[in-house]
């Protein structure tokens, strides 16, 4: 459904331009969120419990499972901490097994464009979930606006955009809202999947885009390449990133590789954007009129700045189904106020997916992170993914110029290290890596028995 459609549109005016409907509204809800980043936290937290209200009452009367949780909930003014206090967190595992009962079945809903996605299916099993399209993109777009309001990004200069969800133009123009706001550039589009990183870097570097979106683990590996070959004709000024978690080590391998500033951005399929990247610093800002953000302990308890938890995220237009306090699965930390002049709340680090917690045979509780420092030295390694299976064995996907049992003894040996644990670890050159899904992440968990 393209909500952006204006019959005023077809008389193309040159000046002064007729915007149409949906452009007017993206651009006043961009200048809403421009004043309430700058809002002192309490009154935000005033504003953000009044959307709040609204929307628990809208779950409550419509959505057969919020009914239940809500049973003996009252709308009331209350401060912010308060009225989350008194919901109960919603699962992942409730997401994906409720997804009828979660459904919010108002009157006229169909008139608001209710469409279905569902996530990347990186965790094994796809999550399903509605949404009102007419309510969600012109938030999504005002956000994205928004970013690039706060890192100075010029629609007159190139975009390129990469990834295995892709699809390949040579020749695109960035869409609304930049559109609305004047000439836009000519930029590309490339599809990575079943190319080598040759080939994308070469097609790349035709084109040297001022600016080029990626993932933090492709943007890495073109890095590495042009280090490699010595290579300097591909600088773009600012690489705009989604998808996993970037650390301070992919800033700078891809600052050194490609000259780029990485500019981060936290989502997920399920709400859309969650957290913009500092103007000013590496953290991220919660864009939390669009997608608040708690961070809790192993008890429920609130996390205070320094300590890591779970993080909790409610979408405050999902009316068609409300994700209210809903446990995506990350853990993240939270940072101290910010001297950029943004009172919007500070993410100080991302840790990671839940999953990545994990006990080994021992007893030790640790976070597996495995690190690109780990593996920088071992001659002929590409690339490499690593799933722990059944928390007994680790298969080690290995893409390598050419198989040798140094290379397998050497991953072995940095892997055990990384983990704290010597777990068995089985290794399978191979000509791609089986990622699974289009976030590419260098360790995962796995229930099921390692394969053969």
């Amino acid at each position: 459904m393209d909500i952006l459609r204006d019959p005023l549109t077809s008389f193309r005016t040159v000046f002064p331009r007729q915007l149409p409907e949906a452009a007017t509204r993206v651009l006043h809800i961009n200048q809403q969120l421009r004043k309430f980043e700058r809002v002192p936290t309490q009154q935000q937290n005033k504003i953000l419990a009044r959307q709040l209200i609204h929307l628990l009452d809208h779950a409550k009367r419509h959505s057969p499972f919020w009914t239940e949780r809500l049973a003996n909930w009252a709308p009331r003014n209350q401060p912010l901490a308060d009225i989350l206090d008194q919901v109960q967190p919603l699962t992942r595992l409730e997401l994906q097994s409720q997804f009828d009962r979660l459904s919010a079945k108002f009157p006229k809903r169909q008139a608001l464009g209710i469409t279905q996605g569902s996530t990347s299916g990186s965790t094994g099993v796809p999550v399903r979930f509605e949404r009102c399209t007419k309510l969600y993109l012109p938030l999504y777009l005002s956000v994205g606006l928004l970013c690039s309001m706060w890192h100075q990004m010029d629609s007159m200069k190139p975009l390129g955009v990469i990834g295995s969800r892709c699809k390949d133009k040579d020749k695109a123009l960035l869409g609304a809202p930049f559109r609305w706001l004047g000439p836009v550039a000519v930029g590309f589009e490339r599809c990575t999947k079943d190319r080598d990183i040759a080939d994308t870097y070469e097609y790349c570097a035709k084109r040297n885009p001022t600016y080029l979106q990626a993932g933090p683990t492709l943007l890495t590996s073109l890095a590495r390449y042009a280090l490699e070959n010595g290579r300097s004709d591909l600088r773009p000024e600012l690489a705009p990133t989604l998808g996993s978690v970037v650390t301070d080590e992919i800033r700078d391998i891809v600052r050194k590789g490609l000259g780029a500033k990485i500019i981060d951005r936290y989502s997920c399929e399920e709400t859309g954007y969650i957290a913009l990247q500092c103007p000013k610093h590496n953290h991220m800002h919660v864009i939390s009129p669009v997608t608040m953000m708690e961070i809790v302990d192993e008890n429920g308890a609130p996390c205070g700045p320094g300590k890591p938890g779970r993080v909790l995220i409610t979408s405050m237009q999902s009316y068609a189904m409300p994700l209210i306090r809903y446990e995506i699965g990350d853990v993240a930390e939270w940072g101290e106020p910010c001297d950029c002049g943004i009172t919007l709340p500070v993410i100080k680090k991302l840790w990671g997916r839940t999953r990545h917690l994990i006990t080994t045979p021992d007893g030790q509780r640790t976070y597996a992170r495995i690190y690109a420092r780990d593996f920088d030295n071992i001659e002929g390694l590409l690339e490499y993914r690593f799933v722990l299976h059944q928390n007994a064995i680790i298969v080690a996907q290995l893409r390598v110029s050419e198989p040798s049992p140094a290379i397998a003894e050497a991953v072995t040996q940095r892997v055990q290290r990384a983990l704290k644990y010597p777990y068995p670890v089985r290794v399978q050159f191979v000509q791609n890596i089986e990622w699974g899904s289009w976030k590419q992440d260098y360790f995962g968990v796995s229930d099921a028995p390692a394969p053969i």
